[in-house]
């Protein structure tokens, strides 16, 4: 999708910091609040523009392997 101004091509909406043991699983929930995923247009309002967007998920940018697209329309 592209946006009507320049974005970054990946960026960090939220994390959390989880510390487990060998073999050890932990369920954890991220939420992302609406005003995290808004930017400034090019009138400098705050927007968000309706799309898709793929929501990534892993341990490091460069291990990504967790991906869902979400809508918002």
């Amino acid at each position: 999708m592209l946006a009507r101004v320049s974005r970054p091509i990946i960026e960090l909406k939220g994390f959390q910091k989880v510390y487990l043991k060998p073999g050890e699983s932990k369920k954890i929930m991220i939420e992302v609040p609406v005003k995290e995923i808004k930017f400034l247009d090019e009138k400098m309002n705050w927007i968000v523009e309706k799309g898709t967007y793929r929501i990534m998920i892993g341990n490091s940018s460069k291990n990504l392997t967790l991906k869902q697209n979400i809508v918002i329309e």
